[in-house]
């Protein structure tokens, strides 16, 4: 039995005693009342009160009984409410570490399996996961489902042995599974002391899990409301800034489109990336504000391009470019710069699919009407980028990273080939990034994607250099 379900029986023990206890003193009252009181009708019309009173007494005491259960009725740990209440109620926070689970595969699991068998691998994960907390000599941990595939959990113990405990569980899970059912399993640790504020010390461990997801763009240790105040003052006080990356198109052997890299200044931090800061930027609801900060500064900026045959990609969030407010600000402040929306191309990458697709293919129709060309990047890696291509009126496709550092490999070489002339017979445009060497270079251009990216072809530069390259 988990040590949440103890915890719960005796909280339902306890609200047994508050239901017994009065009834026996209200036996009680009445055997000795007609001794200790007078007969009047008065005192028995008073006695015979008590009894409505009791009633609803222990008819509130069962319905609020069952309006404050402790434990998730799936897995039995604790609710999201009451491991966060205990979270904050850690006192010995310098050696307590928290713990948090996440299971990548669940809806993948729920889709396939169904959301009952779904149920029952959440069920014995637990199981599992505290047998083996027992067998390491760990009892009565406080065990809590802080989301749908993601728990929380705290020790008294030294972080970097219950890194080493922890990592030998998610892999035993993964290499063996649960009911013949393939696991996914990511965790995150840290220490109680972090932070007092349990929703910022919560949030860390989230973002440590997307950082171990993108090893490559390491998050710098910011704290929710440091990254807040960040972003705040970056919107307020222009603190954005581009660096443009050219791309050469194969037919033409000319650069013809720049990739736009923004990036954002903080006196603390120093320069983050946008692919830093994004999550953040979701999780706080600045996507919109931030875009439209972006697409400020930025048509000031290349102004002095304007006349020039060159197109501009630049990422946008599909959050965003979802938000039809973004669509009528984007197409006012082109016709008041006088800017053609020909010349832009919007990008997006999403990891799950969006589940109203009519809805969003007609967005990306409103776009492309008023002249703008939409960009599906990271094609080919971990998203829902085959589903948006099967669904959605996409203009160009930017692949993955991935078939740039395998392009060694044969069979990444046929995969990117094929991939390459079915998107020409769609009538789409392609894009291969990253390409830094002169040999990668070359089997690109006998794959023939209209478009090549990378520091074989230039590196990101400044709009100075830009003009002075182009004009």
């Amino acid at each position: 039995m988990l040590y949440s379900e103890i915890k719960e029986r005796e909280s339902r023990f306890i609200t047994a005693l508050k239901i017994a206890f009065p009834f026996l003193l209200l036996i009680g009252i009445f055997f000795h009342s007609f001794k200790i009181f007078p007969h009047t009708s008065i005192n028995f019309i008073l006695l015979i009160l008590l009894i409505p009173i009791y009633v609803y007494y222990t008819v509130y005491l069962i319905y609020h009984g069952f309006q404050t259960s402790l434990i998730d009725p799936i897995t039995k740990t604790f609710t999201r409410a009451e491991i966060i209440r205990k979270i904050k109620k850690i006192k010995d926070r310098e050696n307590t570490t928290i713990i948090l689970l996440h299971l990548n595969n669940l809806s993948d699991i729920n889709e396939r399996y169904g959301i009952t068998n779904g149920d029952l691998i959440l069920f014995q994960f637990i199981q599992k996961l505290e047998f083996f907390l027992r067998e390491h000599h760990f009892k009565k941990v406080v065990i809590g489902r802080y989301s749908g595939d993601s728990f929380l959990f705290y020790i008294k113990h030294s972080n970097k042995e219950l890194r080493h405990l922890i990592s030998i569980f998610t892999k035993s899970v993964q290499n063996v599974g649960i009911s013949n059912i393939e696991i996914k399993v990511d965790f995150s640790l840290l220490s109680a002391a972090y932070d007092s504020d349990t929703k910022n010390l919560i949030e860390r461990l989230l973002m440590l899990i997307e950082e171990q997801k993108k090893s490559e763009n390491m998050m710098p240790n910011i704290k929710l409301n440091q990254f807040q105040m960040i972003i705040d003052e970056a919107i307020k006080h222009h603190q954005l800034f581009f660096k443009y990356q050219p791309s050469l198109a194969l037919k033409s052997d000319h650069i013809t489109m720049l990739e736009i890299l923004t990036r954002m200044e903080s006196q603390t931090y120093g320069s983050l990336s946008k692919q830093q800061i994004q999550r953040i930027v979701n999780h706080t609801g600045h996507e919109k504000a931030f875009d439209e900060k972006v697409f400020e500064l930025l048509v000031e900026e290349i102004l002095p391009l304007i006349e020039k045959e060159v197109l501009f990609s630049i990422e946008v969030s599909p959050v965003t470019l979802r938000n039809l407010s973004f669509k009528h600000y984007l197409v006012t402040l082109f016709e008041q710069k006088k800017i053609a929306p020909s010349r832009f191309i919007l990008e997006f990458t999403e990891k799950r699919s969006y589940e109203n697709m009519h809805r969003f293919r007609e967005i990306i129709e409103s776009y492309q009407e008023a002249g703008f060309k939409i960009a599906l990047g990271n094609f080919g890696g971990n998203n829902c980028g085959f589903e948006y291509l099967k669904h959605l009126p996409i203009d160009l496709i930017k692949f993955d990273i991935e078939f740039t550092k395998k392009i060694d490999d044969p069979k990444y070489q046929q995969f990117l080939l094929h991939y390459v002339e079915l998107i020409k017979t769609l009538h789409i445009q392609s894009m291969v990034k990253f390409v830094d060497k002169e040999a990668h270079f070359q089997k690109m251009k006998e794959i023939k994607p209209d478009y090549i990216q990378g520091f074989c072809i230039s590196k990101p530069k400044s709009i100075e250099h830009i003009i002075g390259d182009i004009l």
